[in-house]
């Protein structure tokens, strides 16, 4: 009989996001939530969670739909999905999300204040609950649309993909720990080249330990947070970004303070809007070195 790569891939994977990344103990509860058709890696995850003693619970998402519950919420829906969506959370003790996104442009006409309404109560989730309260660990589904966008065909990103997802991450952990080390003790960064000189403070952020493999698949860093307040300078972008629809490129921000006082991209009023959300979008959430061969 031939042997599936992708599903034999897709197993060991999610063996190590089980016992690994998430390390599920017998008797705890993971919420899987897994978006648009990836539920062949919905099944090994599933087993995975059994084989491990722990009770597997699955959410399927589909951005088509998502767009359509945007559009359509006001402030008092949002905060009620919140509250049902809180509830079950509290009840996990981990969480995995599988990302895949068949149309990266699917919220590309989804207006700014619905877009922001839903980034405000979907954030005071991932960040008031998920990501203090359980063991979580996020990951992508390798699709065309990923393929298209790394300039790849289907094949070779799948190959790509995997050998990112399925290093040995705790021997990478280790091999990071004296990184880790450094930057524990460390106080100024600054970070230069072309269109770039910002400097900032990471002063007692940082603790010895490191976590690649742990919060998110592929990973391969060391990742620090920024004392508030002390970020100055520009720093400027060589490389595309996409969010919530748009595919950002040139983007160039000057900071003051801690806080993002100019800037520009190919669409300079979307990216300010987005850096309007609320009064921590315009301030750097974490400074991190990538390593992940």
């Amino acid at each position: 009989m031939a042997v599936d790569t992708f599903a034999f891939r897709a197993a060991k994977l999610a063996k190590q996001v089980i016992e690994y990344s998430v390390s599920l103990k017998p008797g705890e509860k993971v919420l899987i939530e897994a978006w648009d058709g990836s539920e062949d890696f919905v099944q090994e995850f599933v087993k995975a969670a059994y084989r491990a003693g722990g009770y597997p619970y699955v959410s399927l998402q589909n951005a088509q739909v998502n767009r359509s519950f945007i559009l359509g919420a006001s402030e008092a829906s949002m905060e009620a999905w919140y509250e049902y969506e809180a509830v079950r959370m509290k009840d996990m003790d981990a969480y995995i999300a599988i990302r895949k996104q068949d149309n990266i442009n699917e919220y590309a006409d989804v207006p700014a204040e619905k877009m922001a309404l839903y980034n405000k109560y979907h954030g005071k989730l991932h960040y008031g609950h998920r990501l203090p309260h359980t063991k979580w660990c996020v990951l992508r589904y390798p699709n065309p649309s990923m393929a298209q966008l790394s300039g790849m065909s289907t094949e070779a990103f799948e190959d790509y993909y995997f050998n990112a997802n399925c290093l040995d991450y705790k021997k990478m952990n280790e091999i990071a720990e004296a990184l880790c080390r450094r930057c524990s003790v460390a106080d100024q960064v600054r970070i230069t080249g072309p269109g770039t000189d910002l400097t900032f403070s990471v002063k007692g952020m940082k603790d010895e330990k490191s976590y690649c493999g742990i919060f998110n698949r592929p990973c391969g860093e060391m990742g620090t947070s920024v004392v508030q307040g002390t970020a100055n300078g520009k720093i400027r972008y060589n490389i595309p970004s996409s969010f919530q629809g748009f595919v950002f490129t040139g983007v160039e921000l000057t900071l003051k303070d801690g806080v993002v006082v100019n800037a520009v991209s190919n669409n300079t009023e979307l990216m300010n809007r987005i850096l309007d959300t609320d009064e921590g979008a315009r301030r750097i959430g974490e400074f991190a070195i990538g390593f992940n061969p």
